[in-house]
């Protein structure tokens, strides 16, 4: 039998952080119920297949979820864990390329496919510069103010992971991962002036990446004018702009989008907030904000509750990207920002997605057992 003190060490973790994750991950498998209901009985005549597919993922997550959180995560910074597995992700980016080993899926070329397992790359190398930064940062902090010898090492190793992301093509993946990477480098103490250098330099380049390829110019314009080519272009902003006029304050009740009916593409993925929207309401909307942020929030808080840079820089990493990731997706769906196929994480059906937030979640937790909160 365990004593008190011993179940108190083995639960020895935020809850509230945990609790929150949970909540995500239950909503998130509700909305990918019912906003892949028809689209999946479509596709493989069975309306439960992309659901029943989802939950054997959230059982491996959940798995390797717990043995993370039962990990010391001090037992990672080490130079060959972090170098190994930026190694493997960029790998991974390198090998969606190689015909027989890369899966293309539309235009693009994201997908590994190694033995019996199908991965999608840019999400395992979100997973290594996770690791990457925080080493990397933990043992080179006091020199990240000298933009040569401090900024530029990790920058290029970012830079070379964007730029296979951004050649699957995947730009939204792209811009998220370069975006977060800057802002971690800032937390850690790159100069202002070294910010507004790269702010100076990274600018114009995403103007003229935007402007010279026609799919993502003419995404631009639908973006600037929504309403000019509603049958075109526009279609998915303003098909994602009708659910959640439909939703309005209550919403229309779980499972009763009509959205979702083939009018709003990829409602299981890219689009799964617009259903919610829908289906919810203004008031389901709050709700799930709500969880995004007490989850941000308990995140920041146990990063900066621990005791080494390592472990401040391994939380930090793991709940800003997975935040912003979230911003990037809601901001699409309604508008603010530009369409990009980045997944809302947590929600968007795919079980490298799905992975990605549990790992990224069982490594908070295991910070959290570390920290002083």
């Amino acid at each position: 039998m365990r004593t008190r003190d011993q179940i108190a060490q083995a639960i020895d973790f935020d809850m509230v952080f945990l609790l929150t994750t949970l909540m995500l991950l239950v909503m998130g498998t509700i909305m990918i119920f019912s906003s892949s209901y028809f689209l999946s009985k479509e596709n493989s005549g069975s309306p439960l297949a992309m659901t029943v597919k989802h939950l054997v993922h959230l059982v491996m997550g959940a798995g390797v979820m717990i043995a993370i959180i039962r990990t010391d995560y001090r037992r990672f910074n080490t130079q060959t864990f972090a170098l190994a597995l930026i190694g493997i992700g960029t790998l991974l980016c390198v090998l969606c390329f190689i015909p027989g080993v890369g899966i293309s899926g539309g235009h693009a070329k994201r997908w590994v496919r190694l033995i019996f397992v199908t991965l999608q790359a840019s999400e395992v190398a979100k997973i290594a510069l996770i690791f990457y930064l925080a080493y990397y940062l933990s043992k080179k902090s006091k020199m990240i103010d000298d933009f040569t010898y401090g900024v530029m090492p990790v920058l290029a190793v970012v830079c070379v992971n964007v730029l296979l992301i951004f050649l699957e093509p995947d730009f939204g993946t792209a811009a998220t991962i370069g975006l977060w990477s800057i802002f971690i480098l800032f937390i850690a103490g790159m100069r202002l002036k070294h910010l507004l250098n790269l702010s100076l330099a990274g600018i114009p380049i995403v103007i003229l990446l935007m402007i010279f390829e026609p799919y993502r110019r003419a995404r631009l314009m639908a973006f600037a004018h929504p309403w000019q080519d509603m049958q075109g272009i526009s279609y998915q902003i303003v098909q994602s702009m009708v659910a959640f006029a439909n939703g309005g304050f209550l919403g229309s009740g779980l499972g009763e989008s009509t959205q979702k009916l083939f009018f709003l593409p990829a409602p299981h993925t890219d689009f799964i907030f617009s259903v919610l929207g829908e289906e919810l309401g203004f008031i389901g909307v709050i709700f799930v904000l709500c969880l995004f942020g007490i989850w941000l929030w308990r995140g920041f808080t146990i990063a900066l509750a621990t005791n080494d840079s390592f472990g401040f820089f391994l939380a930090l990493s793991a709940v800003s990207l997975v935040a912003l990731q979230a911003i990037v997706n809601m901001g699409v769906a309604v508008a603010a920002f530009p369409t990009t196929g980045v997944t809302l994480p947590f929600f968007s059906y795919g079980g490298s997605s799905l992975m990605t937030v549990m790992v990224t979640s069982g490594i908070v937790l295991s910070v959290s057992r570390g920290a002083r909160v």
